[in-house]
């Protein structure tokens, strides 16, 4: 049988009214649809003095909701069927007074025995379910009078029913039947009283003179019920009257109300469209922002991909040029040895000499002054300790004097200077170097760029981002090999030297060192400490940074490369036209870059034009983009790049008990310092 899921509530709130109005004894609920029974309805039945409860035609399954059974204690009529009832409460007890009972057209497979306990019980209907079984105090209902029992798959009446006395219908299956026989059950209700009273051992007597009792009672109580209904239509007669005042106060109320919520309406409607466009106003400066940040982003990544195939074009071009020309180096150097061998300024190399050992050990003494000051803050009291470190510091100042009178004999230290020297001067090393730091940066930038994207959820291009970072890791290991055999050369030509001149000839090495002096071009270490990043980039790019020793001049004293001619370059001693075209174009992107930084700058240092309250903040993601510092301690710059996966994101400390990359959980090979 097919039962909708919600309740008709229009026809569930009509007969609430009608149970609120209506003086009727009667609460009908039937035909609504119910799942359960609403909250507060046995209170309601209490309050109005209901007796008769009806929730048939439903599709209940229990009694819970309703509220408490207790209420229904003046209850007489309950009518349960057609519902979907598996059981009854054992709370049914507490319905003293009830004296009909209807629970046909259910499920119930089985009566709880507390029914047994409704004394006043005179009707029970319980056809057309599953019960197997009567409880076997059921003979206590012994004001019982109808019984309603068929269409169930009962086989045995109990034998307490002979207390029935007052029974005059009783409705079984009479095929069905085991105990009273069917035979017995054919002919009636009183050979079943009768057979059970006889075979329990108590006598029978048929209920006439109780139905007629019975009749002469309900007499009675419909005259008198005649009597009370007149009294109640009055009342209710009145209670309509007073309501159709009340319900035309009601309209009066409702008019004007509906008058006030209209304006109401018209305000909220006219508030709700400002701020939904102050919201679209927001949610736009919002989008323009994000997109502002992606396209930063995706200018930084072209910019890495550039310098990527550009570094990658450089390191695979013909180096024969550069290594003809080193070559001629060389050997102006093994030539000019001779030369310069009775124009030695023995003073002055000494004092260079110094200058470098002066230069090293620089960070050793600012080392032990930091130290002395900790020492110092930390340990105020102990005097001791402090006439130790400046003892210490004195005989540093000794042992530096020693270093240099031992510089002046010892040819071992001479042959370091020389060789410290030489790869100062030395245009491959140098751009091998550029070269490693902007391999370096361009990591940094990767990695930069992946931890902004992962903070934005912009897991798009990872693996593209991946792909770059392995091939600037495989060339930053290529390049530091270079370095490492270029290194090896300078030794190798040292050794080569020493072994050719060292001993026909006094004071070799300081000699040497005041030839590379005078080689030098003025201003060439200065020129490699404080050239422009940017403009090192681009000669390196263009393959012509063994260059920078003839341009040394220029870019000290020319500070504007926008200037420099071809000329120029020609007279500072670079003979070859292509790689002077190289320098000019290199000149010139550094020109442009310079251009427009200037022109960021300047809009950056505009003042601010005013903005509203209600603008939206710049996103906080924004600021992770210059962002370095390291990810385990959140503390330090990051130092070491990890390879193959090539992150640049730890510093030196948190990376020395790491195995696994922090951000790629890759396994890491090796690895490589920064270079300062």
């Amino acid at each position: 049988m097919f039962r909708k899921k919600h309740p008709n509530k229009a026809k569930l709130e009509h007969k609430l009214y009608l149970a609120r109005e209506n003086p009727e004894p009667v609460f009908d609920l039937a035909d609504c649809d119910l799942a359960e029974v609403p909250t507060g309805i046995y209170s309601l039945c209490r309050v109005f003095l209901k007796e008769c409860l009806r929730l048939e035609n439903n599709s209940l399954r229990s009694l819970s909701g309703g509220g408490d059974l207790k209420d229904l204690h003046l209850l007489k009529i309950l009518n349960l069927n057609n519902n979907l009832f598996h059981h009854i409460p054992v709370e049914i007890a507490l319905l003293k007074n009830l004296q009909e009972l209807y629970i046909s057209n259910n499920q119930i497979k089985k009566l709880c025995d507390n029914i047994c306990q409704l004394k006043n019980l005179k009707i029970l209907d319980l056809s057309n379910n599953h019960i197997k079984f009567l409880p076997h105090d059921i003979g206590n209902l012994v004001n019982l009078r109808k019984c309603y029992i068929n269409n169930n798959k009962l086989k045995v009446l109990p034998k307490s029913v002979h207390k029935w006395k007052k029974i005059h219908v009783l409705e079984l299956d009479a095929d069905m039947f085991e105990y009273p026989p069917q035979d017995i059950v054919t002919q009636g209700l009183n050979s079943i009283m009768g057979f059970i009273c006889e075979d329990v051992g108590v006598p029978y007597s048929p209920a006439d003179a109780d139905l007629d009792d019975d009749n002469n009672f309900e007499q009675s109580n419909t005259d008198s019920t005649d009597s009370i209904q007149q009294q109640k239509m009055r009342e209710f007669l009145e209670i309509e009257r007073l309501n159709e005042m009340s319900i035309r106060q009601e309209l009066e109320f409702a008019s004007t109300s509906k008058v006030q919520r209209d304006k109401l309406l018209a305000v909220l409607t006219e508030q709700q469209n400002h701020f939904d466009s102050e919201l679209s106003k927001l949610q736009q400066i919002k989008e323009i922002e994000r997109f502002k940040l992606i396209e930063q982003l995706q200018e930084a990544e072209n910019t890495a991909d550039i310098a990527i195939k550009e570094l990658l074009v450089l390191n695979n071009e013909p180096l024969g040029q550069l290594l003809e020309q080193e070559k001629l180096e060389e050997e102006k150097l093994l030539s000019a040895i001779n030369r310069y061998n009775e124009d030695l300024r023995k003073d002055d190399i000494l004092g260079a000499m110094q200058d470098i050992l002066a230069q090293e050990t620089a960070k050793f003494k600012e080392f032990h002054q930091n130290r002395l000051e900790i020492s110092k803050s930390i340990l105020e009291q102990e005097a001791e300790i402090d006439y130790k470190l400046i003892e210490v510091l004195q005989n540093q100042d000794d042992h530096k004097v020693d270093l240099v009178n031992k510089l002046i004999v010892d040819s071992d230290l001479q042959k370091a200077a020389v060789g410290t020297l030489l790869e100062r001067g030395d245009a491959r090393s140098w751009g091998l170097l550029q070269q490693i730091r902007l391999v370096e940066a361009q990591l940094a930038t990767l990695t930069r760029i992946e931890i902004d994207r992962k903070k934005l959820e912009m897991d798009g291009h990872l693996n593209d981002l991946c792909d770059k970072r392995c091939t600037l890791s495989v060339l930053l290991i290529d390049l530091m090999e270079q370095q490492k055999e270029r290194r090896a050369q300078l030794i190798s030509t040292l050794q080569i030297m020493e072994e050719s001149y060292s001993e026909s000839i006094e004071d070799f090495w300081l000699r040497q060192y005041q030839r590379l002096l005078d080689k030098l071009p003025e201003g060439l270490s200065h020129a490699q400490k404080n050239i422009d990043p940017s403009l090192a980039q681009f000669l390196l790019l263009n393959g012509v940074i063994h260059c920078l020793p003839f341009l040394a001049n220029l870019t000290q004293c020319q500070r504007d490369t926008h200037y420099i001619t071809d000329n120029d370059l020609l007279k500072a001693g670079v003979t070859s036209s292509n790689e002077r075209r190289k320098i000019l174009d290199a000149f010139h992107m550094y020109e442009k870059e310079r251009t427009v930084v200037g022109c960021e700058d300047s809009r950056a240092s505009a003042p601010p034009m005013p903005v509203e309250e209600a603008s939206a903040p710049v996103p906080d993601n924004i600021k992770a983009l210059s962002s370095s510092e390291c990810v385990v301690c959140l503390d330090m710059e990051c130092q070491i790049i990890f390879v193959p996966c090539g992150h640049l994101c730890c510093c030196c400390n948190c990376s020395v008990p790491i195995a696994d990359c922090p951000l790629c959980r890759g396994k890491i090979e090796r690895k490589i310092t920064l270079v300062l």
